[in-house]
């Protein structure tokens, strides 16, 4: 389905700050940037994932939906996205994960972006950990290949987009709703983000 809005000033326009939508981001002295474009309701469980990657050491960005119901108008997507905030923070990374999700009743995550040896190494850790992933075809819709998607525009222009199912993102957490998902995070959300972790100390120089 199209998104509603092609770009975030379209998005601006019809929406209100903080009622319908929200931007939290941090820039750390750090060359590993953790993102969520599609936040709070729209892609539940992303923006959890980017904060708690980043801890208090790496830098982070997240566009969030705060509607009531219909989060997903607020969806624009990886090549569309705009917002000022989130190319100045990515666009400063040399390492760089977005987090994303996409329906299914399958615990999965399919593993995109332009970033091949790091990808590789994320998919390694997962499946060691007893996660269940693939790589994305390089004909998938969500493959995240473009070089104009949000998380290849980094200082080495690749990066790795983790597309996670909904059954997985909702195995992350105790209650899954927007005010208690950080609260009720659980070993299986911390050994996932683990996973990543580990994946990108074998690979930031």
């Amino acid at each position: 389905m199209a998104d509603l809005y092609a770009n975030f000033e379209a998005l601006r326009k019809a929406n209100v700050y903080q009622t319908d939508y929200n931007i939290r981001f941090g820039m750390r002295n750090s060359k590993i940037t953790f993102f969520a474009i599609h936040g709070g309701g729209i892609e539940a469980g992303s923006s959890e994932l980017a904060i708690y990657s980043a801890g208090t050491e790496h830098s982070y960005y997240c566009f969030e939906g705060f509607k009531a119901s219909n989060n997903t108008d607020l969806h624009i997507t990886s090549t569309n996205f705009d917002e000022p905030n989130g190319l100045a923070v990515v666009s400063q990374g040399h390492y760089l994960v977005s987090y994303h999700g996409y329906s299914s009743s399958t615990k999965n995550t399919k593993i995109g972006g332009l970033d091949l040896a790091l990808k590789k190494l994320i998919q390694n850790e997962l499946i060691a950990a007893g996660y269940t992933c693939e790589i994305e075809p390089d004909d998938s819709s969500i493959t995240g290949q473009e070089p104009d998607n949000i998380v290849n525009i980094g200082r080495r222009g690749m990066g790795v987009q983790l597309e996670i199912s909904t059954a997985q993102r909702n195995a992350f957490f105790g209650t899954n709703t927007r005010a208690q998902r950080m609260a009720t995070i659980n070993d299986e959300f911390k050994n996932y983000v683990a996973c990543v972790m580990r994946a990108l100390d074998k690979y930031v120089q």
